[in-house]
């Protein structure tokens, strides 16, 4: 019986070493997360998690970043190339970030030499492979599951990942959290859309003529 005793408690131990071995990675408001361990993340076209959980071990995360900056004296939205990235994620929580910039000028050097840091919520730097990775199609409109999916097939980059490591979960059983259904979701795409510039309404429609479902 002691025994018993004695194996449960190391089991439920092993087992709370495992719940506890998941962290959290945080961004600025300004990263949008693309695609986590080979699944697309759950967002909708207006908005992106600024949080996800990792697995234990290897991470890979591909992401991109927008942000408002100045050209010839007015404002305008700089959207960067998507950046993929892979570390081994810590026993605590860690949080991605950059040092934003004002011009676009500035924003077009850092697309070329990005320097984003990596750190735990213990303050220590967690080192990480990143570079760069160029999708094909219109805004809206781009696989960036299938992307990465190519990318660690080539096995040519340097945050490569194994395909055996990466999830396979299939991206139509990836569902929004909190998801609205009926005239709520209708307000909130209309809403949404209103706030969009002329060039992303125009991407949105496309987007949206493609994958128009067939009356029944």
């Amino acid at each position: 019986m002691k025994k018993l005793i004695v194996a449960l408690t190391l089991l439920a131990g092993c087992l709370s070493w495992q719940a506890n071995a998941e962290s959290t990675l945080t961004f600025n408001k300004e990263i949008g997360p693309l695609v986590l361990n080979g699944d697309e993340v759950a967002s909708d076209i207006f908005s992106s998690p600024n949080q996800l959980t990792l697995e234990s071990g290897t991470n890979q995360v591909l992401f991109s970043l927008g942000q408002l900056v100045v050209e010839d004296g007015r404002r305008t939205k700089f959207n960067s190339v998507p950046f993929i990235v892979r570390f081994n994620a810590p026993s605590d929580d860690v949080a991605l970030s950059y040092l934003p910039f004002r011009t676009m000028e500035e924003a077009k050097a850092f697309d070329k030499d990005p320097r984003f840091v990596l750190k735990s919520a213990s303050g220590e730097m967690i080192p990480f492979q990143l570079e760069p990775l160029y999708v094909n199609g219109m805004q809206g409109m781009k696989n960036y599951e299938k992307a990465v999916l190519k990318y660690n097939q080539k096995e040519t980059g340097i945050a490569v990942v194994a395909i055996g490591q990466t999830s396979t979960t299939p991206v139509d059983q990836i569902k929004p959290k909190n998801a609205n259904t009926g005239s709520s979701q209708r307000m909130i795409l209309e809403a949404g859309f209103n706030n969009l510039s002329a060039q992303e309404q125009q991407a949105f429609m496309m987007w949206a003529m493609k994958n128009l479902k067939n009356a029944s």
